[in-house]
């Protein structure tokens, strides 16, 4: 049986067909399933070569507006120990980050906390000159915020739907999946480049809600795409759930691969918490971006995207996994 062919269609197009082709893709295991991330590979060699681009993260503030049931960075978590960065933390780290000469973008991160907004307005424009590209993931904001960004020279944006279903995403998030989709929108027309994507393992998700995930992320043909395998968080309503897949979530990776062909696809570092060497699998399903994490050591733990106990990518660590995928660095444009 030849796993891929041209009768198999997963466009934005034929999405009757894609559902049932998508339904039997996620589930492969075994021979078949390598079968899919060879595919990939491939793709990914034919649209991009065989490197890998690096992010530096800062993860400039924890504050939170929003209460979703799978982060412990919640607004209703009273236990967590509250951060927010300077406009000079960020740009001293930047520098950092601009030092190692192999990062080609500066990744700033926070929870849903518009007070981080002027501080931003004031590091963008500085950020620029270190000739370094300017990633955002700040949560939902006024669409006049979002364009500001983009005027002061921001370049990309990712704001994951986190699950296609809104109910699902109603009830964890509690707030309409419509309103991110409509500032996932605001983003694409303000010029940035987006990032969009899912979380596999959420509670009450159905094999065909994985399909209706893909489904949407190819609809907005984002320029990022990412799967992330759930982590139960400590301090959450959902901190005694398993794990999310891992198969399902590499098996996901690759067909955002297959479908989205040109798109930056991160090997997330939940993989590396859940499976040692988990990094290294989603290279070979595909992805090709590595976050390194320069959130100073006395921060990281009180930003709890994923767990207190989550995976800190190193550069070490990521240069390895590269190498041992038989991969090579972008290196930054001069």
């Amino acid at each position: 049986m030849k796993l891929w062919n041209e009768e198999k269609d997963i466009s934005k197009e034929n999405k009757t067909n894609s559902f049932s082709d998508i339904t039997e893709l996620l589930q492969l295991e075994g021979e078949m399933q390598q079968q899919l991330f060879e595919r990939a590979r491939e793709v990914r060699h034919l649209h991009g070569g065989d490197e890998v681009m690096l992010r530096g993260v800062i993860e400039i503030s924890n504050y939170c507006q929003k209460n979703c049931d799978y982060c412990a960075m919640r607004a209703a978590n009273q236990g967590l120990e509250r951060y927010r960065f300077s406009a000079e933390e960020i740009l001293s780290i930047a520098e950092d980050i601009k030092n190692t000469n192999t990062i080609s973008t500066i990744f700033l991160q926070s929870g849903q906390d518009p007070l981080c907004d002027s501080v931003l307005e004031e590091v963008i424009p500085e950020l620029k000159k270190l000739n370094l590209n300017i990633l955002l993931c700040l949560g939902q904001r006024p669409k006049e915020v979002y364009f500001k960004f983009a005027e002061l020279g921001a370049d990309s944006y990712i704001l994951k739907f986190e699950t296609s279903d809104p109910e699902l995403y109603k009830e964890i998030a509690y707030t309409p999946l419509e309103k991110r989709l409509q500032c996932i929108s605001w983003l694409q027309e303000a010029g940035f480049k987006v990032g969009t994507g899912n979380i596999v393992g959420l509670p009450k998700q159905t094999l065909d809600t994985l399909v209706e995930d893909i489904l949407l992320a190819i609809q907005l043909q984002p320029n990022f795409v990412s799967s992330s395998p759930f982590i139960p968080n400590q301090d959450t309503p959902l901190e005694k759930l398993p794990y999310g897949n891992l198969n399902h979530t590499l098996n996901t990776m690759a067909i955002y691969r297959l479908a989205l062909p040109s798109a930056l696809i991160p090997t997330v570092s939940a993989l590396e918490k859940i499976h040692k060497g988990g990094q290294l699998m989603g290279l070979n399903a595909g992805a090709n971006v590595l976050t390194i994490n320069f959130t100073p050591t006395r921060y990281r733990r009180k930003y709890r995207i994923y767990s207190d106990k989550r995976f800190v990518v190193s550069l070490e660590h990521a240069l390895k996994t590269i190498e041992e995928a038989g991969l090579r660095v972008r290196m930054p444009s001069q």
